[in-house]
């Protein structure tokens, strides 16, 4: 059986090197909750979530777009069309923009986001022939889209909402009224800027026919261009979206969805919809119809009928990541919390395997007594070790979920569990069942965290029962959401601010039914082996390193507790790393000291993967000397540079990246090693290796830190490295830097013990 688990892991190895290169990323964008299209010819393209992909309507074909690809940044807020210019405008939020024709050429103008201005961010935009009108903080934008360059940036110190366009004049909604100008007036000039209508909260403007049209605080008002204070409004029910398109012009809300050629009738359908947008292509009105996908409709007496269902590409529900897993190569994500309960995040939990993703379903059926309940801030989700088919997500204050098959189950909570509430006597009660961390431990008991309570360790263990575990010093903490189970026994959790914060150990003696004999302690100061003493605010994640030490993030660095078994003792010390400076100073500094980092990851030969709040992500050597990769936005794919969670996944090399704005991936050149050398283990891809290749070439089967050399069959050295934990690479050069000849090359390796072994051969074809 052992032999047999050995040869699949290599194979699955040997797969996943197949299926992607060493040192190259992945994104995975959630392309739900359809938002905003655009028909361009038989395609419709729509964003969701923030991302765009497109659908033929003639070979149904669906395509996705990616920063990877063809786009040059992430999080488009708007998408519109002209054409006249033949060309896509896509808005991201930080004001980047890109110009997308149908042969997917695009344009990047990153001129406004790389300026330093106050105001820059685009509320909304109107297309006016070739042109896309961007109304700012400031004023307007002007973007000719045929030529792909800024016409015109009118400077008018207006915090401009909204904009609309004919061909007389520009109108702009703005926080201190609307304004107009005639188009043959110098419009950089204020003066020529006239406030037509007292008015400070519209928030959209639209031209149709020759009536202009604004939303008001969600209302739809015609506004009479001769007459400045004279508007009317025609529909008094809040509206989600308006838009006019093929000569018809729709809005609508939750309950209803109305339509017109020709204001002021219309036609009022009541049905209950999420409709937030709506384009014409071949007699098909084609709707983002948010978590529903792109949906086709056709109007048959006064019915919008279903033509087209769901289109919706498999992909994450949602661009948060929060908290990742690896269990074997399937990938489970918790959306994640907002630490300020100002934003609720949806309940989100999800897995990847092999690229195809499994969205966990919500639960729709709520009891009675529940119907005041706001489910929201998924924590965590883990798997049952003895049931793949198992899972569990804990929500911030909504207790805990367990699922099978992906299928709601059950819903954990103070009424049928030991699980409390912050505030019992509330109504709202149940919006307050704390359950912020979760960690299965080697025997299969499922350990969990629940926050602002007396009791914040509980664990349920395989039969159901459930076992509370009380310390006074973490009493009423008011966020823990992250266990270590150390290979020592001890216990680590971070408190992460406010009340009680800090890093807090505790050790059950094996026994942790029985708390007599336990141990604990709380670090809320750090202390160096310098006498230096840090008070951090936020303690975030940590990991137990190949050699047993603790890495752990605050927002004051980076530290290590170098033997975790003395941090009981009265004088314990941490450590911060010092990197030499190597300029001939004999100084060194600390390792990413003052940078916030959010959380760290290791991998297969004990490199730190290090995650940072404002500064991406950091590869570090195994003893913290030397920073391999420093991976930003502004030279990599990641997502942002805000980094939420790492995980590595120990039979791939794969390093998944949970960020602000979403999840991507980065294919690392390290796995885990093996205990000794045995040719029937080692894989090489590609093997042969053709003309056409120019990538690494990856050798797997390796001990860790293995010495391996590269000879040409008459037993020449041509080059030689040290393994990556069970991974070496090989570029296909000599020692001199040249790519070597075509014919058979010999892979020898020596172990940590000095045993030196012909392990396999490679075929180079030039």
């Amino acid at each position: 059986m052992k032999k047999f688990l050995t040869v699949l892991f290599f194979l699955v190895v040997g797969t996943c090197l197949q299926a992607a290169q060493i040192g190259s990323w992945k994104v995975y964008l959630s392309y739900h909750n359809a938002t905003k299209s655009v028909a361009v010819g038989k395609t419709i393209y729509t964003v969701a979530n923030g991302d765009l992909f497109s659908y033929d309507t003639e070979d149904t074909e669906v395509r996705t777009y990616d920063n990877l690809g063809v786009l040059n940044d992430v999080d488009i807020v708007n998408i519109g069309y002209s054409q006249e210019a033949k060309k896509i405008i896509l808005i991201y939020s930080n004001s980047n923009i890109d110009l997308l024709d149908a042969d997917d050429n695009v344009q990047n103008l990153s001129a406004l986001k790389d300026k330093s201005v106050m105001g820059k961010e685009i509320s909304n935009m109107y297309i006016y022939g070739s042109m896309a009108y961007l109304s700012t903080g400031f004023g307007l934008i002007e973007v000719d889209m045929k030529e792909g360059i800024f016409r015109n940036t009118y400077r008018l110190g207006l915090d401009a909402k909204g904009v609309a366009v004919n061909d007389e004049k520009i109108y702009l909604a703005t926080t201190s009224g609307l304004y107009v100008c005639s188009r043959a007036e110098n419009m950089q000039d204020k003066t020529n800027w006239t406030k037509h209508q007292e008015s400070t909260d519209w928030s959209q403007l639209q031209f149709f026919g020759d009536q202009l049209l604004g939303v008001r605080a969600n209302n739809l008002f015609v506004i009479d261009t001769q007459v400045g204070n004279t508007i009317e409004k025609i529909y008094d029910e809040s509206i989600s979206f308006l838009r006019e398109t093929n000569g018809m012009l729709f809005w609508g809300n939750a309950s209803a969805i109305c339509y017109t050629s020709n204001l002021p009738g219309y036609t009022t359908i009541k049905e209950d919809n999420t409709w937030s947008d709506v384009t014409c292509q071949g007699g098909v009105y084609w709707v983002s119809d948010q978590y529903k996908g792109l949906q086709g409709y056709k109007i048959n007496d006064n019915q919008m009928q279903v033509t087209v269902p769901s289109i919706a590409p498999n992909s994450p529900v949602r661009n948060l990541s929060y908290r990742l897993n690896w269990a074997g190569n399937r990938l489970l994500v918790a959306g994640g919390i907002n630490t300020t309960d100002a934003i609720y995040n949806k309940p989100t939990a999800m897995y990847m395997e092999d690229d195809e993703w499994t969205n966990f379903e919500e639960m729709t059926e709520i009891p009675e007594k529940y119907k005041k309940i706001k489910l929201a801030n998924t924590t965590d989700l883990v798997q049952d070790p003895a049931d793949p088919s198992r899972h569990f997500a804990s929500l911030h204050r909504n207790g805990l979920f367990e699922y099978k098959d992906g299928k709601f189950v059950k819903f954990y909570n103070k009424d049928n569990s030991p699980l409390r509430s912050i505030l019992p006597a509330s109504q709202y009660y149940m919006n307050y069942v704390s359950c912020s961390g979760l960690k299965y431990d080697a025997d299969g008991n499922l350990w969990m965290l629940c926050s602002q309570l007396d009791t914040v360790v509980r664990v349920m263990r395989p039969s159901g029962k459930w076992e509370a575990l009380y310390y006074k010093s973490i009493r009423q903490a008011s966020l823990c959401d992250n266990i270590l189970f150390h290979s020592s026994g001890l216990v680590f959790v971070n408190c992460r601010h406010y009340v009680a914060k800090g890093l807090f150990c505790f050790d059950t003696n094996g026994t942790f039914a029985n708390q007599k004999d336990d141990r604990d302690t709380i670090y809320q100061e750090v202390i160096n082996q310098d006498e230096t003493v840090y008070s951090p605010d936020e303690f975030y994640g940590f990991c137990e390193d190949l050699d047993g030490r603790v890495w752990f993030g605050t927002n004051l660095g980076l530290f290590v507790i170098d033997d975790p078994t003395t941090v009981f003792e009265k004088n314990f010390r941490f450590t911060q790393v010092k990197v030499n400076r190597n300029d001939g100073s004999g100084l060194a500094d600390y390792l990413l000291s003052g940078l916030p980092v959010t959380c760290i990851a290791v991998d297969g030969a004990n490199r730190k993967w290090v995650g940072t709040l404002t500064n991406g992500v950091f590869l570090i050597s195994a003893d913290g000397q030397e920073t391999i990769h420093h991976f930003t936005t502004a030279d990599s794919p990641l997502l942002s540079d805000a980094i939420q969670d790492i995980a590595v996944n120990p039979i791939t090399g794969e390093v998944a990246i949970g960020t602000e704005k979403g999840l991507c991936s980065y294919m690392s050149d390290a796995i885990g090693a093996v205990e000794e050398l045995d040719k029937g283990n080692v894989l090489v891809y590609p093997n042969p290796v053709r003309s056409d290749y120019t990538g690494p070439i990856a050798i797997t089967g390796m001990t860790m830190d293995a010495e391996v050399k590269i000879l040409s069959s008459s037993g020449q050295l041509v080059w030689s490295g040290v393994s990556s934990g069970g991974l070496v690479t090989w570029n296909g050069c000599n020692m001199r830097g040249n790519r070597v000849a075509s014919g058979i090359y010999h892979v020898v390796a020596n172990d940590n013990a000095g045993n030196k072994a012909i392990v396999t051969r490679i075929v180079i074809i030039k």
